[in-house]
């Protein structure tokens, strides 16, 4: 039985101290007179339970506390510890255990994320990260990866999404960053991202996406930054460019 809750502890102490009293009783009731099975079952019975049940829960909260430690310790590796987005490395192995995912990838940086360190603190920038990350993973779903690439630039894959479905997600991540300023110490501070997209196909290595998001988003950044850029749309400039109105 594997043991993931208190209910579990008790249910495996339940069942362990039902094997262990059905065993003693059998053996009473092989070896001992008939006139002496209430006496010994009774007795037997009573102490094996209680043994039994004591011992077995024990034993199952020490099982509880090494699953609950081990999962601390996953999360720990896997999960960046100023924002709780999926780290590098985990994002990497995720995508590698399953080189046949397809979907959307998108690059998300933090606008003049300098100037906001500059002006406000290293302290707050850190706020504005967290609020960031916060903002993109509520509009993920569970099957999708939201990771901190490096300092302010994370990445983001839709996993089995088009292109419509991936402008769309992306469009909402980045007029819900510029409409909710982070709070840092009862300060709001305003920010924006900029956001460049690409489709990443099955079997494809997903560094080959990634590059072409990178790219995507360096060209809205030279086009004046709090936009989303994506590379399976074709140019002119209104075709690939959303921007709030």
């Amino acid at each position: 039985m594997k043991i993931t809750t208190k209910a579990d502890v008790w249910k495996a102490a339940i069942a362990m101290t039902v094997i262990a009293y059905s065993i003693v009783s059998i053996a009473i009731l092989k070896l001992y007179p008939r006139e002496e099975w209430l006496w010994e079952l009774s007795v037997s019975g009573m102490l094996t339970i209680s043994i039994c049940m004591v011992a077995t829960y024990n034993f199952g909260l020490k099982v509880l506390e090494n699953h609950q430690l081990s999962l601390e310790l996953q999360r720990l590796v896997s999960r960046d510890r100023l924002t709780d987005a999926a780290t590098r490395d985990f994002f990497y192995e995720r995508m590698q255990r399953d080189p046949d995912a397809y979907g959307v990838s998108l690059m998300v940086d933090i606008d003049h994320f300098k100037s906001i360190n500059d002006t406000y603190g290293h302290l707050v920038g850190d706020d504005v990260i967290r609020h960031v990350s916060s903002i993109l993973r509520s509009e993920c779903r569970a099957q999708d990866i939201v990771c901190r690439f490096g300092g302010e630039e994370f990445v983001v894959f839709l996993h089995e999404a088009d292109g419509d479905k991936g402008l769309l997600v992306a469009e909402r991540m980045r007029m819900k960053v510029e409409a909710a300023p982070a709070l840092s110490n009862e300060q709001k501070v305003s920010v924006t991202v900029s956001i460049g997209g690409s489709l990443k196909e099955r079997m494809e290595d997903i560094n080959v996406s990634i590059k072409q998001a990178d790219e995507a988003l360096y060209r809205a950044k030279n086009l004046g930054r709090n936009r989303t850029i994506v590379n399976w749309l074709p140019t002119p400039f209104e075709d690939t460019t959303r921007r709030a109105s």
